[in-house]
Parts: C-alpha cells; structure tokens; sequence
C-alpha cells in the first residue's frame, strides 16, 4: 500500500538517490582516499630516509672504532 500522504514523484525522490548524490560521494571518497595515499607515502618515505641516515651514521662511527682497535692492536704488537 502506497504513502496516501506523499505524492508518488515526492515518495520515490526520498526513497531512492539520485546518481548525482552518488557521484558526489564518490568523488568525495576518492578525494579523501588520494589525501590518505598522499600521507602514507610521505611517511614512509621520511622513515626511509630517516632510516638510511641512521646506516651511514653506523658505518661511520663503525670506522672510527675499527681504526681505533686497529691501532690498540698495532702498539700491542710492538
């Protein structure tokens, strides 16, 4: 049994979307999407580099105590 009080244009217009209101969410969702992709990718990249700043301190300081074992050891053998 149909709504006596709502016209049938006015029924059909509250139950069913019109394709404009879905496009709109869906440009929405995919704005919101590009926005998320765009931050996860910065944040992976800083750790990248964070983390590639950490190798090279490490061989360096690596290095510098390897030539000061290579030296301890030098006037050991002396």
């Amino acid at each position: 049994m149909e709504n006596a009080s709502l016209s049938s244009d006015v029924w059909n217009d509250v139950t069913t979307s019109s394709p404009t209101d879905a496009d709109d969410l869906t440009r929405y969702i995919v704005s919101i999407r590009d926005v998320a992709v765009k931050i996860v990718y910065i944040i992976t990249g800083t750790v990248g580099v964070i983390d590639n700043l950490f190798v090279i301190i490490v061989f360096a300081l690596f290095i510098k105590i390897t030539d000061k074992v290579v030296m301890l050891l030098e006037n050991l053998a002396k």
